[in-house]
C-alpha cells in the first residue's frame, strides 16, 4: 500500500476514491484530494507562505481535473518563489467591487460613445452628487 501512495494520485485513482479522507499527491507540490463523507471531491494545496503553513482550495474534481490541479499547485509554488503570496491574490481577484467603482469602470468604457466630453462629465457629475453619496459604498 505504502508503494501505491508514494507514486501520487493518477487520473483514474480520483474518479474512483470514495473513502473519505485527505490523499496527497507524490509530485511534493502539496497538492492533495479531499474526499468528503457525501463523496463530493475538492482539490487543495499545503503550501508555505512567508513562514507561515496554509492551505488554498484549488476547485473541485471534476470541474478541475488532476492536471489542471497540478498545474495551479506548481503556478502557486512559482508565485511564492518570486516572492508573491497566491492566496491574497486570489483572495483579491474575487472581490467584489462597491457601485461607485463598478460606476467608474462603466463610465470610463463608455466615454468614447457619448456626443461629447461634456456628456460624459455630467453623467459622472450627476452619480457623484446623487448616488454615491448614497449607495457608491455598496457591494
Amino acid at each position: 500500500m505504502a508503494d501505491k501512495e508514494a507514486k501520487g494520485l493518477t487520473p483514474r485513482g480520483v474518479e474512483t476514491k470514495t473513502e473519505p479522507g485527505r490523499y496527497f499527491d507524490a509530485n511534493r507540490t502539496g497538492l492533495f484530494l479531499t474526499v468528503a463523507k457525501t463523496g463530493t471531491k475538492r482539490w487543495g494545496q499545503r503550501i508555505v507562505i512567508r513562514g507561515k503553513r496554509c492551505e488554498i482550495g484549488l476547485g473541485g474534481f471534476p470541474v478541475v481535473s488532476l492536471a489542471a490541479a497540478r498545474r495551479i499547485a506548481l503556478d502557486n509554488l512559482r508565485a511564492v518563489a518570486e516572492g508573491r503570496d497566491p492566496l491574497t491574490e486570489k483572495r483579491e481577484a474575487r472581490a467584489v467591487l462597491t457601485f461607485e467603482e463598478t460606476a467608474r469602470k462603466v463610465h470610463e468604457i463608455y466615454r468614447p460613445t457619448w456626443r461629447n466630453e461634456k456628456h460624459a462629465a455630467d453623467f459622472l457629475n450627476s452619480l457623484t452628487l446623487y448616488a454615491f453619496p448614497r449607495i457608491g459604498s455598496r457591494k
